[in-house]
C-alpha cells in the first residue's frame, strides 16, 4: 500500500483541517442537542479539565520542565472565580481575567527556581504546592473566604440566551460555553506551539545550552513557559465552576496532582489535542472502571466497587505499555503508514539579474587608505 504524501498549508491539507474541525463542532452540537443534563455536567468537566492538562502539557511536554503541581493553581483558579463571584459580586466572565492574570504571576514567582533546579528536584518543589494546598484553604485565617473544610459554594446562573436558533438546556449552553472557551485557548496555544515562540521553548527542551548560544535566552523563556501553564491551569480552575459549582480544599491536592498526570500522559505528553484526550480519560476511565469490575465474574457489587481502583490502574499500565507516548502518538504512528504530511517547501528565490561585480568599485578604491 502506498503511503499518501499531503504538503503542509496546501489547499487539500485546508480542506481535510476543515472537514475536521467541522466534524468537532458537530459532535459537540449534537453532544448539546441530545444528552441528559447529568451527562452534560461530565462534558463540561472533560472541556474544564481539557485546559487543565494543556497548560500542564505546555510547561512538561513542551517545555520540558517536570513541575507536578498545577493542581494548586487550578485549586486557587476555583476558589478565586467562587469568591469573586459570591463575595464581590464580579460576573463570572469578569473572573476569567483575573484568575488568568493572578496565576500566571503565581506562576512567574514559583518559576523563579526552575531557573537553578531541573529534573526530579524541580518536580519534587512543586508537588509540594499540592501537598500544601489543602492545608492552606483550611486555615482558620482564611476560612471567612475559602468556607474551610467544607468548600466554597458559587451557583453561576448561566442561562441560555433567547438569540439562538435552537433550544438547549442551561447545562447544555454550558457545556456549549465551556467548549468554546476552552476551543479559543486550544488555539492560542497551538499557533503559539507553531511560531518562534513554540520553537524557542523546544529548543530550550531539547539542548539549553545550544539554543542559548542561538540567541534564546533561558531565563526569560522559562519563566514566562512557566507563567503561561500556570495562567492555563488557573483558568481550568475558574471554568471548572461553571461545571460543578464548589470547590473544597482537596479539589488544588495531591490526587488532583496524579489524575493531571495520569491524564498527560493517557493522551501523550507534548501534544496539544493529546490534552483533549486525557480530559476525557480522567473523567470517564474512573467510570468505565467501575462499570468493567463490576461486569467481571464472581464479584459482587460491593467487590466490584472496591476493585474498581485496581482495574484503573491496570488500563494505565496497558495504555503506557501499548502507547508508550500516549494515545495521539499512537494514531499518529499509525496514520503515518497511510498519510504523510510534509512541511511546505519554500519557493526558490529567482536568480539575481545583475551579479555585483568582484572588484571593488572606484568609490572604495579612493577611500583606501
Amino acid at each position: 500500500m502506498t503511503t499518501r504524501t499531503i504538503q503542509h498549508g496546501s489547499t487539500e491539507h485546508r480542506i481535510w483541517q476543515v472537514l475536521l474541525y467541522g466534524g468537532i463542532a458537530a459532535v459537540v452540537l449534537a453532544i448539546a442537542l441530545t444528552q441528559p443534563d447529568y451527562r452534560m455536567a461530565q462534558f463540561s468537566a472533560v472541556a474544564a479539565w481539557s485546559v487543565a492538562l494543556l497548560g500542564m502539557n505546555l510547561i512538561i511536554g513542551y517545555g520540558g520542565q517536570m513541575a507536578l503541581g498545577h493542581s494548586a493553581f487550578f485549586g486557587f483558579g476555583s476558589y478565586l472565580t467562587a469568591i469573586l463571584y459570591a463575595d464581590y459580586g464580579v460576573s463570572f466572565v469578569g473572573t476569567l481575567p483575573i484568575s488568568a492574570l493572578a496565576g500566571a504571576a503565581i506562576g512567574f514567582l514559583l518559576g523563579l527556581p526552575a531557573l537553578r533546579i531541573s529534573g526530579l528536584y524541580l518536580a519534587l518543589v512543586t508537588l509540594a504546592l499540592a501537598l500544601a494546598f489543602p492545608a492552606i484553604a483550611k486555615m482558620d485565617q482564611l476560612s471567612a473566604l475559602t468556607g474551610g473544610a467544607n468548600g466554597k459554594l458559587a451557583y453561576i446562573q448561566w442561562l441560555p440566551p433567547t438569540w439562538l436558533p435552537f433550544t438547549v438546556t442551561s447545562a447544555a449552553w454550558v457545556f456549549l460555553t465551556l467548549s468554546a472557551f476552552a476551543a479559543v485557548l486550544f488555539l492560542l496555544a497551538s499557533n503559539a506551539m507553531r511560531s518562534r515562540v513554540g520553537r524557542a521553548v523546544v529548543a530550550l527542551r531539547d539542548n539549553q545550552i545550544g539554543a542559548a548560544v542561538s540567541g534564546v535566552h533561558p531565563a526569560t523563556w522559562k519563566t514566562s513557559t512557566f507563567a503561561v501553564s500556570a495562567a492555563y491551569a488557573s483558568l481550568a480552575g475558574s471554568l471548572m465552576m461553571l461545571a460543578v459549582p464548589i470547590v473544597t480544599p482537596d479539589s488544588g491536592g495531591f490526587l488532583v496532582a496524579v489524575t493531571l498526570i495520569t491524564g498527560m500522559v493517557i493522551g501523550g505528553a507534548g501534544t496539544i489535542s493529546g490534552a483533549v484526550i486525557g480530559g476525557v480519560a480522567v473523567v470517564w476511565l474512573p467510570e468505565l472502571s467501575k462499570h468493567w469490575a463490576g461486569a467481571l465474574p464472581l464479584v459482587s457489587e460491593s467487590d466490584g466497587t472496591a476493585l474498581s481502583t485496581a482495574v484503573y490502574g491496570a488500563v494505565l499500565i496497558l495504555v503506557v505499555f501499548v502507547m508508550p507516548g500516549g494515545v495521539v502518538t499512537f494514531v499518529r504512528r499509525l496514520r503515518a503508514r497511510f498519510v504523510v504530511v510534509v512541511p511546505q517547501v519554500p519557493a526558490t528565490s529567482p536568480p539575481v539579474a545583475h551579479a555585483a561585480p568582484l572588484s571593488p568599485t572606484p568609490e572604495l578604491e579612493m577611500e583606501r587608505p
